[in-house]
């Protein structure tokens, strides 16, 4: 499952950046990546710095190495991740079935986009595609499907 990817060189002895997808404390139990272009390579510890997860990798041991896989993108295996209770993989969430509170069908979850500011529901409906902040509480994600109160006029199909 793709992680995020591999930023700058921190220091002198091998440690890179990691542009996390998510929470880095999800990444505590990780024990092997798999680097694209790489392979698979032992993680030797996870610090958080000034809230940036920085990765030190088996094999890595001088910045110039480390500087060699800025870029690249990294994956670990979805079993060696923890979620916290209440989180969840965007990838899981898709194809889910989307409703109002009093249970209205509104469509299907076919996408999250992330905008930067905050992530973005892209919910198929008919013929037309909605797109709703995901953003509490106005949606709430259920065991099996995604509550959302629409904001007066967002589903109408007038």
């Amino acid at each position: 499952m793709l992680i995020g990817t591999l930023g700058a060189a921190h220091g002198l002895h091998g440690a890179l950046k990691l542009r996390a997808i998510g929470q880095a404390d999800a990444l505590e139990r990780v024990g092997r990546v798999f680097v694209k272009d790489r392979g698979w390579l032992g993680v030797k510890r996870l610090e958080v710095y000034d809230g940036v997860p920085m990765l030190f990798l088996a094999g890595i041991a001088a910045r110039a190495d480390a500087t060699a896989l800025t870029g690249l993108e990294v994956y670990a295996d979805k079993s060696e991740l923890t979620l916290q209770d209440g989180t969840y993989y965007y990838h899981d969430l898709i194809g889910r079935a989307v409703v109002a509170p009093d249970g209205t069908a509104l469509g299907t979850l076919k996408a999250i986009m992330d905008s930067g500011v905050q992530d973005i529901l892209v919910v198929d409906h008919g013929r037309r595609e909605v797109l709703v902040p995901l953003q509490a509480p106005y949606v709430r994600v259920l065991e099996d499907k995604i509550e959302i109160e629409p904001v007066p006029g967002l589903f109408n199909d007038e």
